[in-house]
């Protein structure tokens, strides 16, 4: 995505009249929001709808992540290089980190929205029959999903829901328990209030009020709530060649 009049520079001038010698922030987005909504026939994207979009916003939503997520940081010196240390170095974005009930509320609603789609498109996918993963935490989704499906049918047979109507599962599925995170090299399913199996927290010192796993000592080769995706496997295939090409056994590391 070209939003920059300069051929090098990604935080240039956006319009001509700068000579590439300045930038806007403002102007930035509005020309980011513009593009967006204009190639939404190319990339599937929701419309952006008209409303005020200020650089803080964006700000704290990158402060709040990073506070949240365990190696959020990280990611972000990563995606954006030098620019990300400015913006985590100084006091300014520890106050945007600082606790925000309403935009709270706002973050979390959208990330819960994001992943139920997700976890709608694994259901979908396991009704047709299509494999959504390996591992004993892909068998306990399967008979998860398989229990949404068996609810629908009673309901349908004793005339309480339509038949062929798939958003009955899909309430079903929203109103089931289900707890997955999902990440880059794999899934996990651990249940907060029953974490059978985690191997993050085997001998692990858990600090003070934490719940859920420990991402840092994840093991997925190993975990009893792990679920290696077909989207993960390039990943463990390609790591797998390396390890074999080093004369080494992937099961040794």
């Amino acid at each position: 995505m070209h939003l920059s009049t300069s051929d090098t520079l990604a935080f240039a001038a956006v319009t001509p009249r700068f000579h590439c010698n300045g930038f806007t922030s403002q102007t930035a987005i509005r020309c980011f929001i513009k593009h967006v909504n204009c190639h939404r026939s190319v990339t599937g994207l929701a419309e952006i709808p008209p409303s005020k979009v200020t650089p803080h916003l964006f700000r704290r939503t990158m402060a709040m992540l990073t506070r949240d997520y365990p190696g959020s940081e990280i990611t972000v010196g990563m995606q954006l290089k030098h620019a990300a240390t400015r913006a985590l170095a100084n006091r300014w974005t520890q106050g945007y980190m600082d606790h925000d009930p309403s935009w709270a509320r706002l973050l979390t609603t959208a990330i819960a929205e994001r992943r139920f789609q997700r976890l709608r498109d694994l259901f979908d996918a396991d009704s047709r029959g299509e494999a959504i993963g390996f591992g004993p935490g892909a068998d306990q989704m399967r008979l998860a999903f398989a229990a949404v499906r068996e609810k629908a049918e009673a309901l349908r047979a004793s005339g309480k829901a339509q038949r062929g109507d798939i958003r009955v599962e899909h309430g079903l599925l929203k109103c089931t328990h289900l707890s997955i995170r999902f990440g880059k090299l794999n899934h996990c399913t651990l249940d907060e209030n029953n974490p059978v199996g985690a191997k993050c927290l085997e001998d692990a010192i858990v600090p003070p009020g934490h719940r859920g796993p420990l991402i840092d000592r994840c093991q997925p080769a190993r975990c009893g709530n792990s679920i290696i995706a077909p989207e993960h496997l390039p990943i463990w295939q390609a790591e797998h060649a390396s390890l074999s090409n080093c004369g080494a056994s992937p099961h040794s590391q």
